[in-house]
C-alpha cells in the first residue's frame, strides 16, 4: 500500500516508503511532452529532492510507451511562443525537465517501454540509470523532422562514431541493442521490467543517498574537464562526504567487517 500518492492530471506521482514513482500520464499521446506535465514533474521532483525520507526516483511512462518526445501542439499558442525570446522557448521545453533530472542529488532511474524517442529519450539520458524492455524503441529523429537535437549528450554514452549514426540518420534502435552500445544499462524481456526497476530502487533505497548526491556532482561537473579540474572536483566531494552521517558508518562497517546500514542522510 502506498503512504502517499499524489495525482495531477497528466503526471502521477506515487511514494511507497523510500521509493517515488513519477509516472508520465499521456497514454493517449504516449506520453509526449507538454508544457503542462514539464511544470507538474518539475515541481514534484525538486519536493523529493527536499524530502529526506524519498531515497530513490523512479521514472516511467502510463500506457503503450515511455515518452514519444516534445508535443509542439501542447507548448503553447505558437503566436505566443514565437515571440518569446529563444533562451525562454528552450527552457520551457523538455531541456527544463532534463536538468531537473540531471542534477537531481537523488538516484533516478527511468524505465523505458514502448517507444522512448526524442525528447523521451533525452529525459532517459538524464537520468542515472536506464533500464529498458528489449522490444523498446529508443531513438533520436529530429532530423527527420528537420530539426536538429540530441547533440550534447548522446556521444556520453555511445561515442563519436556511434553518436554520428544514430543523430544523423534518426533512426531508433531496440532496448537490446541499446544496451550492447551503452545507451541504456540493462534491457530486459518486458514482462520482466518491472521486477528488474523493483531491484534496482531496491539496491538505491538502502545505499547512501547523500554521498549519492555527492558522487553525481563530482561526475557530471567533472566530465570534460582537465584531469586536475577534474581530480580538484573529486577532491571537493571527498572533503564534504564526511558530512553525512552514512560516511561514518561506511567507515564502521568496514572495520568491523559487516555490512553498512546507510540511512540516507
Amino acid at each position: 500500500m502506498a503512504d502517499q500518492d499524489t495525482t495531477v492530471e497528466v503526471m502521477q506521482a506515487v511514494r511507497e516508503g523510500p521509493v517515488a514513482t513519477l509516472w508520465l500520464n499521456r497514454p493517449e499521446r504516449l506520453n509526449a511532452l507538454n508544457t503542462a506535465l514539464i511544470e507538474a514533474a518539475a515541481h514534484q521532483l525538486a519536493t523529493w529532492e527536499a524530502d529526506p525520507g524519498v531515497r530513490v526516483v523512479l521514472l516511467r511512462g502510463r500506457g503503450r510507451a515511455f515518452c514519444a518526445g516534445d508535443d509542439l501542439s501542447g507548448m503553447g499558442d505558437p503566436e505566443v511562443r514565437a515571440a518569446m525570446d529563444f533562451t525562454l522557448r528552450r527552457e520551457q521545453g523538455y531541456e527544463r525537465l532534463f536538468k531537473v533530472i540531471y542534477d537531481l542529488r537523488k538516484p533516478v532511474i527511468a524505465v523505458l517501454h514502448g517507444h522512448a524517442v526524442g525528447a523521451g529519450a533525452m529525459i532517459a539520458l538524464a537520468s542515472d540509470v536506464r533500464i529498458a524492455a528489449n522490444d523498446a524503441r529508443i531513438g533520436f529523429p529530429f532530423v527527420q523532422r528537420g530539426i536538429t537535437g540530441g547533440t550534447a549528450l548522446v556521444a556520453r554514452y555511445v561515442g563519436f562514431g556511434k553518436a554520428h549514426e544514430l543523430l544523423l540518420t534518426g533512426d531508433p534502435v531496440t532496448g537490446d541493442e541499446a544496451e550492447r552500445i551503452g545507451l541504456v544499462t540493462q534491457a530486459v524481456p518486458a514482462g520482466e521490467l518491472d521486477a528488474a526497476a523493483a531491484s534496482w530502487a531496491g539496491r538505491f533505497a538502502t545505499a547512501p543517498t547523500k554521498v549519492l548526491g555527492f558522487q553525481k556532482y563530482q561526475l557530471h561537473h567533472g566530465m570534460n574537464q582537465s584531469v586536475d579540474t577534474a581530480f580538484a572536483l573529486n577532491s571537493f566531494g571527498a572533503l564534504l562526504s564526511p558530512t553525512a552521517k552514512d560516511s561514518e558508518e561506511g567507515r564502521l562497517a568496514f572495520k568491523e567487517k559487516r555490512r553498512p546500514e546507510f540511512k540516507g542522510n
